[in-house]
């Protein structure tokens, strides 16, 4: 069959062989679509990695910014805490303090004699050396306790103000720094969404163009699908083997014969006298089955009086055998109240019931 069908005139061996091939007819290949596949798909792979690269490099940009920032934060800070604690060793040492005088270690080996001479400022009554009771050196003593009073007023209130202007000038560096890292946030997060803008600017445009290849390619498809369904429709139409035209099976010998190695089937005139047969076969066994509906239905109607009769029939049986019943019933209810009067008459006739006159007779006698 396939030597004869390659031997035919007029025929294109690679259309032949597309159309005899179920696979490839059904299924089919396209080169050219595979490449477009490929190579867009390589594109598309090559796009996201150069968008993964910008938004890497971004980042870093980023992560970098926020790295000097935090350096200068810490340098600021460990600037300010090398400030206190200079300050602390310079103006608030414990030689500077007011309980120094009571604290310090070598406070014995300051200390004066216990008596210097007869006029010390510092015995009392207690050591017999003078007996007047008076302290003429109280006033300037009170002043001079109140002048180092005052001093150490001075002076706390001077570290007071310089501890206050220090922490006022910390936190304004630190509010500075605050501002700036707030300025730099704000210049990339602007930055940042710009960036996502052309982003996905170009990616819109890249995705519309795709989609308008992709549609382009589609009508260009179905516009080939259709110029090739087209061709395979004329091939069919009018090709002797794929029609499989009766008249090449006709045999050289006789009209009532076919050759067995050309024949394709029947011819429309042969298989309408077949279709023709076997409507007039349905009609005959239409009217047969119409027939035997109708016996069939004459039957039921005849065994359904014959059993309408038998029914009614057996009604009056029921009935007549009820009214019997019933009459019997009337009977034996006669005859049982019958024998309940002659069973109560009989009853008080014998009985033997004591009169009141049996009574009366006593008494009235010699007897």
């Amino acid at each position: 069959m396939g030597r004869e069908i390659s031997q035919l005139p007029n025929e294109n061996p690679d259309r032949l062989k597309r159309v005899l091939d179920a696979k490839y007819r059904t299924i089919g290949i396209d080169a050219n679509a595979l490449e477009r596949q490929v190579k867009e798909r390589k594109d598309r792979e090559q796009a996201e990695k150069e968008r993964d690269e910008a938004f890497a490099k971004l980042s870093r940009h980023f992560a970098d910014q926020l790295t000097l920032m935090q350096q200068e934060a810490d340098n600021m800070r460990r600037d300010y805490n090398k400030d206190v604690e200079k300050y602390r060793q310079t103006v608030q040492s414990k030689y500077s303090t007011r309980e120094w005088d009571l604290n310090r270690p070598d406070a014995k080996q300051l200390d004066l004699p216990a008596r210097v001479g007869d006029d010390d400022s510092r015995l009392g009554p207690s050591s017999l050396q003078k007996f007047d009771g008076e302290d003429l050196t109280s006033g300037s003593r009170m002043k001079a306790q109140m002048e180092q009073s005052r001093q150490w007023w001075n002076e706390q209130s001077a570290i007071k103000e310089a501890v206050k202007a220090a922490e006022k000038e910390a936190e304004a560096a630190h509010a500075e720094l605050v501002r700036y890292q707030d300025m730099l946030q704000n210049a990339s997060a602007a930055e940042e969404s710009s960036v996502r803008r052309e982003l996905n600017r170009l990616t819109a445009e890249y995705n519309k163009r795709q989609a308008e290849e992709v549609q382009l390619r589609k009508i260009q498809a179905k516009q080939e699908e259709l110029a090739a369904n087209l061709a395979e429709l004329d091939a069919a139409a009018n090709a002797p083997l794929l029609t499989e035209d009766p008249n090449i099976a006709a045999s050289s010998l006789s009209a009532y014969r076919v050759r067995k190695d050309h024949y394709k089937g029947m011819t429309a005139a042969e298989r309408q006298a077949i279709a023709d047969t076997r409507l007039a076969q349905i009609e005959e066994k239409r009217a047969r089955d119409a027939q035997a509906s109708l016996e069939e239905a004459s039957y039921a109607r005849t065994q359904n009086s014959i059993f309408r009769a038998l029914n009614e029939q057996a009604q009056r049986a029921d009935d007549f055998r009820k009214q019997q019943a019933q009459k019997v019933q009337e009977i034996l209810t006669k005859q049982a109240d019958e024998k309940k009067e002659r069973d109560a008459k009989i009853n008080d006739m014998y009985r033997n019931k004591i009169a009141p006159e049996f009574f009366q007779q006593f008494g009235t006698s010699m007897r």
